[in-house]
Parts: structure tokens; C-alpha cells; sequence
């Protein structure tokens, strides 16, 4: 008995491929009607808006800082599932950094303020991060200003989190107000 292989985006495409523009459209509905991370995805691909953003920032946060009294645990990969359905529904860098600082932003709130996090949180902090200080050079002189901005503040938790994590955050802010080697502008004089 020979076993099936299993279903496969061709599979997928060549079904869409032989559907007219209602079948299509009745699909996405579908698809749209199934579930929330669905709508957010087609909502911030077919309409734009800085609400989308707004949204996403949102779940970022509640996964990363969820209420301290609210007995909902922490939820880092389900924020990191957040920024990348962001990115990859819109493309949209600034959000993404934004997204990403916003992740960062959260966890060193709350480790700062509840004294949580292990070797595996700030490492993850850590990642994410380094993520966005990959992206400076790709944003537009005001989105890149705010950024350097946000890790300028964020190096302020420098002697309040051990871990090693708040003499990182330190180095991450110094090394992204470094004049850039392509213009040779100093990003400092964009921090907010």
C-alpha cells in the first residue's frame, strides 16, 4: 500500500489556480471568518491604516507584560507570531521596528518593574533587539531618529536589570548613535 503525500501549497495553488474571481473571494471570507489572526492579517494587508499597527502593538505588549494580576502567563512566542504575520502582511519596516522595540520595550518593563526574566528572556530580548538595530539603516530619517530615540531610553535601565541584559542595553543605544559610515551623520541629534 503505497501512502499518500501529504497536501502541499501546490496543491493549494492549483485549486485556487481553476477557481473564478466569487470562488476566490468566497475563500478568503472563509478564511477571514475563521479566526482573529486571520482578519489582522488581511485587514493590514488590504487596509492599511495606523490602526492595524496600533492593533499589533497591542497583542505585542499583553503577550510580552500581560497584567500582573491578570493570571495570564507570559506569551513571547505568541508576540514574536505577532510581528512576523506584521511583517509579512505588510512589508511595513517602520512597524516593524516599532513592533520590535515595543517586544523589548515590555519585557525590560517588566523585568525592571517585577524583577522577572531567566538567561532564556533576556536572550530573547537580547535577539529581538538586535533585530531592530538591523533595520535602522532601511528607515526614513524621522522613524530612525524615534528609534534611536526608544534605545536611548531603554539603556536607561542599565544598573537596574542584571543578567548582563542592562550593560547590553547600553551598548546597543551607544552603538546606534555612532555616526553612520554611509552619510557619516551622527544619529543623536534624531534622538527624541
Amino acid at each position: 500500500m503505497r501512502s499518500k503525500k501529504p497536501a502541499s501549497w501546490s496543491n493549494v495553488k492549483a485549486s485556487l489556480s481553476s477557481m473564478d474571481r466569487p470562488g476566490l473571494v468566497g475563500v478568503i471570507r472563509d478564511l477571514y471568518d475563521a479566526s482573529a489572526g486571520n482578519r489582522r492579517f488581511l485587514h493590514a494587508r488590504f487596509v492599511p491604516a495606523a490602526a492595524t499597527v496600533d492593533e499589533y502593538r497591542d497583542i505585542v505588549q499583553k503577550a510580552v507584560f500581560p497584567d500582573p494580576f491578570s493570571q495570564r502567563p507570559i506569551r513571547l512566542r505568541d508576540a514574536a507570531s505577532a510581528i512576523a504575520d506584521y511583517k509579512r502582511s505588510t512589508g511595513d519596516l517602520v512597524g516593524v521596528v516599532d513592533l520590535l522595540l515595543t517586544f523589548v520595550e515590555a519585557g525590560t518593563d517588566q523585568a525592571a518593574d517585577l524583577g522577572y526574566g531567566d538567561e532564556a528572556y533576556f536572550s530573547t530580548l537580547e535577539r529581538k533587539l538586535a533585530e531592530a538595530v538591523s533595520l535602522l539603516d532601511a528607515l526614513p530619517n524621522e522613524a530612525r531618529g524615534n528609534a534611536v530615540g526608544r534605545f536611548i531610553r531603554l539603556a536607561e535601565y542599565r544598573d537596574q536589570i542584571g543578567w548582563g541584559y542592562g550593560d547590553f542595553l547600553a551598548d546597543m543605544a551607544a552603538r546606534v548613535q555612532r555616526p553612520r559610515r554611509k552619510s557619516g551623520r551622527d544619529l543623536r541629534q534624531h534622538a527624541v
